[in-house]
C-alpha cells in the first residue's frame, strides 16, 4: 500500500504544468475536456479557466513553477465577462479570483451578480456547487475589504448554508427549493458548503461548528477504499449511489476544504481522512488501478452503462421508501480516462503551500 506524503504530492503537481498546457486553447483560455486516447481539448470553459486561475494565483505565492502567463490568461478570461457561456456561480468565482489576485473588479462583478440573481430564482434556488462558489467568493471579498453590498448579499447566502440547506443528519441540501431533488445532494454540494463555510468563519461564528458538522458526516460515510461518494440522501444523512466516483474529489476538492478544517481546528482526522482519500487515488480502490499515469490523471472510476441509471434510479428510489441500496457497490465498473482543466487547477488550489501536509 502506498502510504501518501510529501513524494505523492510532488508526484501529483509534477502533472499540472504539462496537463494544463495540453488543456490550453490558442486564445489561451482552456478546454471543457480531453479524453484518451488522443487527449486533445474539446470545447471552451470559462468556468473551468477561472478554476485554474484561482489555483495558479495560490501557486505562485508558494513558489511552484507552472510556467504559464497566468496575467494574459486573466486579461481573456475577463475580456469575457460578457458571455452568456458565465453562469450566476461563475460570477461567485470571478468574486474568488478577484479577490485573490486583487485586480480591481469586484464591484462589476457584485454588480452583474445581483442583477443575475433574481432571473435565476434567488440563491435559494442555486445548487449548492454553486451557492458555495458564491459565498466563498464573498468572504474572500468581505476579507479584502470588497465593494459595498458584498457582506449584506453574504448574510443571505449564509443564512441559506446555516438554515434554509441544513438537513437533519448535519449533511446539506442540494437547492432550497422544495422536491425531490433537494433531499439528494451530491458531493460536490457538500464540499463546497464545506468550504464556504470555513472561509467565512470570521464572519458569523456559526458557520466553522455548521462546517465540522457536515464535514464529520462525510468522515463517516467515507468508503472503505477512501473514495468520496458521489450521491446522499441529506434527510437520511446516508449515501445512496456512491459512483461515480471522481479523482478530483480525492486529490482536490476534498483536500481544499478539509485541510483547511485542520488547519483552523487542528482536529487530525480531517487530514486523515484526505490520506485515506489520495490512497484510493493511487490504486487501493474498487480496481485496484492507479488513477495517475502517463502524465495524467484519471476522471473516475465509474458503473458501465446502463447499469449507471439503473443504479442511480433504483438506489435513490430504494431510500425514498426507506430501503437500502438496491443495486449493490460492485461489479461492472470501468475507469472513465478523461480529465477536465479545472481538476488541475483544483490541485493547486489544494496543495500550494501544503506539500508537507500529510508528513
Amino acid at each position: 500500500m502506498t502510504v501518501p506524503g510529501r513524494a505523492q504530492i510532488d508526484e501529483l503537481l509534477g502533472v499540472v504544468p504539462p496537463g494544463l498546457r495540453r488543456m490550453q486553447l490558442p486564445s489561451g483560455l482552456f478546454c471543457h475536456e480531453v479524453r484518451a486516447p488522443s487527449w486533445q481539448p474539446r470545447g471552451r470553459s470559462l468556468r473551468y479557466t477561472a478554476m485554474v486561475l484561482i489555483g495558479l494565483s495560490r501557486a505562485e505565492p508558494a513558489g511552484f513553477d507552472h510556467g504559464l502567463e497566468r496575467r494574459a490568461i486573466e486579461t481573456t478570461l475577463w475580456s469575457q465577462l460578457d458571455s452568456r457561456e458565465l453562469s450566476v456561480g461563475d460570477l461567485g468565482l470571478l468574486l474568488w479570483l478577484d479577490a485573490r489576485t486583487g485586480c480591481g473588479r469586484g464591484e462589476e462583478v457584485l454588480a452583474r451578480l445581483n442583477g443575475a440573481l433574481p432571473g435565476a430564482g434567488g440563491l435559494g434556488a442555486l445548487e449548492g456547487m454553486e451557492l458555495g462558489w458564491i459565498a466563498t467568493g464573498l468572504a474572500l471579498q468581505v476579507a479584502a475589504g470588497g465593494p459595498p453590498g458584498s457582506e449584506a448579499l453574504l448574510g443571505e447566502a449564509l443564512r441559506q448554508l446555516l438554515e434554509a440547506r441544513r438537513a437533519p443528519g448535519g449533511l446539506f441540501y442540494h437547492h432550497g427549493l422544495r422536491s425531490n431533488r433537494r433531499r439528494f445532494p451530491n458531493f460536490a454540494t457538500q464540499i463546497y458548503g464545506v468550504l464556504a463555510l470555513s472561509t467565512a468563519a470570521d464572519f458569523d461564528l456559526r458557520a466553522l461548528p455548521a462546517a465540522r458538522r457536515a464535514a464529520d458526516r462525510l468522515l463517516a460515510l467515507q468508503l472503505p477504499d477512501g473514495g468520496w461518494p458521489w450521491l446522499f440522501d441529506a434527510e437520511r444523512g446516508r449515501v445512496v449511489e456512491p459512483y461515480e466516483v471522481y479523482s478530483v474529489h480525492q486529490d482536490a476538492m476534498a483536500p481544499m476544504a478539509l485541510l483547511g478544517l485542520w488547519e483552523e481546528t487542528g482536529d487530525d482526522r480531517y487530514r486523515e481522512a484526505v490520506r485515506r482519500g489520495l490512497w484510493w487515488l493511487w490504486g487501493e480502490n474498487a480496481l485496484g488501478v492507479s488513477m495517475v499515469e502517463d502524465g495524467f490523471v484519471r476522471r473516475s472510476i465509474r458503473r458501465r452503462r446502463p447499469i449507471d441509471r439503473l443504479a442511480l434510479y433504483a438506489n435513490t428510489a430504494g431510500s425514498l421508501v426507506g430501503r437500502g441500496g438496491a443495486v449493490g457497490a460492485d461489479g461492472a465498473l470501468e475507469v472513465n480516462s478523461s480529465d477536465r482543466p479545472y481538476h488541475l487547477g483544483w490541485v493547486l488550489e489544494a496543495w500550494s503551500g501544503r506539500r508537507g501536509a500529510l508528513d
